[in-house]
């Protein structure tokens, strides 16, 4: 075994998991089956518009957005998942400026 991780094929990030033989992280793995998600729903509309909406991930979740006003459209349980992650990511960031402090 290897003391250094290869890294991701998609975004550069170290890992040790593989996905059809090619080194790929977990957050590629969740993207992707997010994008392919994404390829089987139908097209919305926007509420305020009627204009086609785009598919976009943000924080690995799979958001309607309109490119004509910019309104974002959630479906249920995604906002809860956005805050817990940004809720994780900032506690995460503040842990680690506590710790280089101290160093």
């Amino acid at each position: 075994m290897s003391l250094f991780a290869p890294k991701c094929d998609r975004c550069g990030q170290k890992t040790r998991n593989e996905e059809q033989g090619k080194p790929v992280c977990d957050a590629c793995v969740t993207e992707m089956a997010l994008i392919l998600d994404a390829t089987e729903e139908n097209a919305r509309h926007c509420p305020v518009d009627n204009s086609v909406m785009q598919k976009e991930i943000a924080h690995m979740v799979l958001i309607d957005r309109c490119p004509s006003c910019h309104g974002v459209w959630l479906d249920g349980g995604e906002l809860d998942k956005l805050r817990d992650d940004l809720q994780a990511d900032a506690m995460l960031a503040m842990t680690r400026s506590f710790t280089m402090g101290m160093s």
